[in-house]
């Protein structure tokens, strides 16, 4: 478990010797430090909260007194007047900070779009075309 601020979920500390700490990334996503606007659809409300990073899997946005823990819940993103990604999600954790959101199910139009977003906003564009070939849940 991280320490608020500074370790970010889902990395965890490993003990080596006495108080030595390292930390080691789960991740298997890039993650991208976006400032978005969303919609979270939860039950029959709809919240409009900002991004605080997205990836492929998942996102990490401002909290929201109506998000659950394991609650579903549908990510609304409209990235212009055409184009609109809907995408099945999941709250993972929600505390005073953020709200941690897992991706379950979006379309390939969907798909294809939060790519390109996280080509165009990361500083390596390559690497969230080969982290894509891997399973990012093995």
């Amino acid at each position: 478990m991280g320490v608020k601020g500074f370790f970010s979920y889902p990395s965890f500390v490993m003990r080596i010797g006495k108080g030595v700490a390292m930390i080691k990334e789960r991740r298997k996503r890039t993650r991208v430090p976006v400032g978005f606007e969303l919609t979270i659809a939860v039950k029959s409300k709809k919240v409009k909260v900002r991004t605080i990073n997205i990836s492929m899997t998942g996102v990490s946005c401002e909290p929201n007194d109506l998000f659950r823990v394991n609650e579903k819940c549908k990510v609304i993103l409209s990235l212009n007047q055409d184009t609109t990604l809907n995408i099945d999600g999941k709250i993972l954790r929600v505390d005073d900070g953020e709200a941690i959101i897992s991706f379950l199910s979006m379309d390939e139009d969907a798909f294809y779009h939060l790519k390109r977003l996280m080509q165009f906003n990361s500083p390596d564009p390559d690497k969230i075309e080969k982290e894509l070939k891997k399973p990012a849940f093995a």
